[in-house]
C-alpha cells in the first residue's frame, strides 16, 4: 500500500505520519513536496511514483491572521490546491481523504451531526467548505473512494502562531496574572481534542472503508475560560468579553466506524 499525504510537516500531519508507519507499518508513505497551488509540479510529482493507494489530503493555509491577511491564496491553497491534486490523481483509483474542519458549520446549542447546517462564518470555513464539496463532486464523478474528516478544535504543544493554544501561553508568559485576564468569547463553548489524538482518529478513518464526512472531535464540550484556566500555572480572574457560541461535535458516526474511542 502506498500513502500520499499533504501537509505533513505540519502539526497535525507529523501526528498522522508516525501514527501511519505505526498502525500500518507495512504501507510506503509518500510525502508530498510539489506546491499544489502549481499543477504541473504536482501532476510531475504523481507521475513520478508508482499508483498511490491513498491521498490524506492535509495540507491547507489556516492560521487567522494569514487567512485573512490573503484571502486569494488562501482559496487559492485550500480550493484549488484541492482540486489540482484530484486532477493529477486522474487515472488512479486511490482513495481521498480530504481533512475538513468544524468551521464549515453553524454553531449550534446541540451536538452537531455530519448532516447539521452549513454556514461557515469564517474566510477559512468558506473556504474548506468549497473545498469538501468540490472534492466530494470530483470524486463521485470520477468514481473515486471519498472521506472528510471534519476535525474540531486541535491544539498542540508545538502549536504557534495565532492558534488559541498559543496565543493564550504567550499571554501567560506575558502578563501579570494577578490583575484581570480578559478573554474574549470566554464563555463560548469548544470541543477540544489533542492533536496527537486526532490524528490517531484520522488514520485510523483513511484505513478503514468509511467514506463521506466523519466529525473528528472529542464529544465533549469546554467552555474556552476552562480551556484556559488548564493551561494557566495559576488562578487566573477571567473576564470574558464578546459573545458566546456553542460548537460540540456528535461522534456517533466517528464511534460506529471505529468503535470504542479513548477521548
Amino acid at each position: 500500500m502506498r500513502v500520499l499525504i499533504t501537509g505533513a510537516g505540519g502539526i497535525l500531519g507529523r501526528h498522522v505520519v508516525r501514527h501511519l508507519t505505526r498502525l500500518a507499518p507495512d504501507a510506503e508513505v509518500i510525502v508530498n513536496s510539489a506546491d499544489l497551488t502549481q499543477p504541473d509540479a504536482v501532476r510531475a510529482q504523481i507521475a513520478a511514483f508508482p499508483p498511490v493507494n491513498k491521498v490524506i489530503h492535509l495540507a491547507a493555509l489556516v492560521p487567522v491572521a494569514s487567512v485573512k491577511a490573503d484571502p486569494a491564496r488562501a482559496y487559492a491553497v485550500n480550493v484549488g490546491g484541492t482540486i489540482n491534486l484530484l486532477s493529477a490523481l486522474e487515472g488512479t483509483r486511490a482513495s481521498f481523504l480530504f481533512c475538513s474542519s468544524s468551521h464549515v458549520y453553524a454553531p449550534s446549542a446541540e451536538p452537531i451531526s455530519e448532516d447539521s447546517e452549513k454556514a461557515p462564518s469564517s474566510l477559512y470555513g468558506r473556504t474548506k467548505w468549497q473545498a469538501e464539496s468540490a472534492a466530494a463532486d470530483i470524486c463521485e464523478a470520477t468514481g473515486r473512494a471519498f472521506l472528510a474528516t471534519r476535525l474540531f478544535s486541535i491544539h498542540d504543544p508545538a502549536q504557534t502562531g495565532s492558534f488559541l493554544r498559543p496565543s493564550i501561553e504567550r499571554r501567560l508568559a506575558d502578563e501579570d496574572l494577578t490583575q484581570p485576564f480578559e478573554l474574549p468569547g470566554g464563555d463560548s463553548i469548544r470541543d477540544f481534542l489533542a492533536a496527537e489524538k486526532a490524528a490517531e482518529y484520522v488514520v485510523r478513518l483513511a484505513l478503514s472503508d468509511a467514506t463521506g464526512p466523519v466529525n473528528v472531535a472529542s464529544g465533549n464540550g469546554t467552555t474556552i475560560r476552562d480551556f484556559v484556566q488548564g493551561l494557566s500555572p495559576q488562578p487566573l480572574e477571567i473576564r470574558a468579553t464578546g459573545s458566546a457560541d456553542t460548537l460540540i461535535a456528535n461522534i456517533s458516526r466517528l464511534r460506529q466506524i471505529l468503535g470504542d474511542l479513548d477521548v
